[in-house]
């Protein structure tokens, strides 16, 4: 019987040990991380190579070692994307102006401004323009609102639905100093062909503002603004989104299908088709999907466009999707216009995630990406994410900096092994084992009570 529990007990020790961590020579690459100020936790952007080396999208192949290549607690943070904060929007208060000079200095405007900072109202001396009437520049009223502007809406009133006009818009904080904001940004209502071509809204740059100046570059033929709506997040993304053209690798062109591969695992939040040929119109679907084994999945559905209008170029503004680490994306045309033989371009932006590891150790701390043979179950460290979650965290955190890149196994850690899975067939033989000792124990009690009643 002995013989029987020292073999089961060998057989879980030897499982035990063929789960152990791989080792950091096992990763195709790393990364070696520069702390210079002393800190217990540290904060690392994760650069675009990583994305390139990575095989699961969990990015559960990514460990941080220390100088005695000990791997060390680490947490993964998605930053925040657009999609995943509320946007609110606001009214914002406008007057039209008879002339671009906007200053409280001014003698020609009386601007009354209460102690709020609130533009309450704009009097000219010598010319009078009210809401009514055609105006070439518009103050737009934004001092209400704390948080930074993401884009502004405009609905138009006019003699005409169908033009394409370009605007330009300067920011102030004081109504004395005006900066350039926006310079031919393009207002867009058409008909071109079967479809209606809308463009009212004007994307901003990250930057707090109080004031704007609105101004019509082209002629305003009769245009009028209705009414100027602000878009805005209480809780602003400040990552920098990375824009990237992904790889045409297959093209169908009399079924017009273009395939693409980014090259990488990419939090990818938004797309865009860049046209090679003027005044080109398509209606696409997009698809994507992690690997050349998984499914197609649909992603958008609908129109881009370069065309030109009065000589003003009008395309399609990007298109947000659910952040997925897909690699592999398809156009697939859905009429029968298509580009004729040219390719198109597929743009697609990125956001970069945060990678906070726990000093434990001495350094130098190395980063290692790149394992096809790594379990694919996230490994975190939950009371490191529980201090990373709290708010504010900063003295806690230090910065890490990105220093030389090691080859450590290269390609070949990316290549999966067809081995036997000795940790299962193990686990099978425990059981088998502890199932015949069991079937033994059972057979001589059996005996024993058989011997016993004769």
């Amino acid at each position: 019987m002995k013989i029987y529990l020292l073999s089961v007990l060998f057989l879980v020790s030897l499982a035990h040990a063929a789960d152990d961590d791989l080792m950091l020579e096992d990763y195709a690459k790393g990364i070696e991380l520069i702390t210079e100020n002393k800190a217990s936790i540290y904060q690392f952007s994760l650069p675009e190579q990583v994305y390139q080396h990575i095989i699961n999208n969990n990015m559960s192949d990514i460990r941080v070692f220390n100088q005695a290549h000990e791997p060390v607690p680490h947490v993964i943070r998605q930053r925040k994307n657009d999609s995943e904060s509320t946007s609110e929007t606001l009214e914002l208060p406008y007057f039209p102006l008879p002339f671009d000079e906007v200053t409280l200095l001014d003698n020609k405007l009386d601007v009354t401004v209460s102690s709020e900072g609130k533009v309450i109202r704009i009097q000219s001396a010598d010319e009078i323009i009210d809401a009514n009437n055609t105006a070439k520049y518009y103050l737009i009223d934004a001092s209400h609102i704390e948080y930074v502007i993401d884009s502004i809406d405009f609905k138009i009133n006019g003699k005409t639905s169908d033009y394409a006009k370009k605007i330009k818009l300067e920011s102030s904080n004081d109504l004395n100093n005006w900066n350039l904001l926006v310079q031919n940004a393009t207002l867009t209502e058409l008909e071109y062909g079967n479809h209606a071509l809308k463009k009212m809204r004007v994307d901003l740059p990250n930057k707090k503002i109080k004031y704007l100046r609105f101004t019509w570059l082209d002629d305003a033929d009769g245009l009028t603004i209705d009414t100027i709506k602000a878009n805005f997040r209480k809780h602003h993304v400040t990552s920098k989104k990375i824009w990237a053209a992904a790889s045409l690798i297959n093209k169908d062109i009399e079924e017009g299908v273009y395939e693409f591969d980014t090259n990488g695992l990419f939090n990818i939040e938004q797309i865009n088709i860049e046209l090679p040929q003027d005044n080109t119109l398509i209606d696409v679907l997009i698809e994507s999907r992690l690997s050349n084994d998984s499914k197609w999945g649909n992603r958008y559905k609908g129109i881009f466009y370069k065309l030109y209008i009065n000589d003003t170029e009008i395309t399609r503004e990007p298109v947000s999707v659910y952040p997925l680490k897909h690699r592999y994306w398809r156009i697939k045309m859905q009429s029968t216009d298509g580009i004729g033989r040219a390719e198109p371009t597929l743009k697609y932006a990125w956001r970069s995630n945060d990678l906070y590891f726990l000093a434990r150790g001495n350094g130098p701390f190395i980063l290692a990406y790149g394992n096809a043979n790594v379990s694919k179950s996230m490994q975190t460290s939950s009371k490191l994410m529980s201090i990373i979650n709290k708010e504010p965290h900063s003295e806690m955190v230090a910065v890490a900096t990105a220093g030389q890149e090691i080859i450590l196994k290269g390609d070949l850690a990316l290549v999966e092994k067809k081995e036997l899975p000795w940790q299962r067939i193990l686990l099978w033989l425990v059981l088998i084992m502890g199932v015949l000792v069991i079937a033994i124990m059972v057979f001589r009690l059996i005996r024993q009570m058989e011997t016993n009643s004769s």
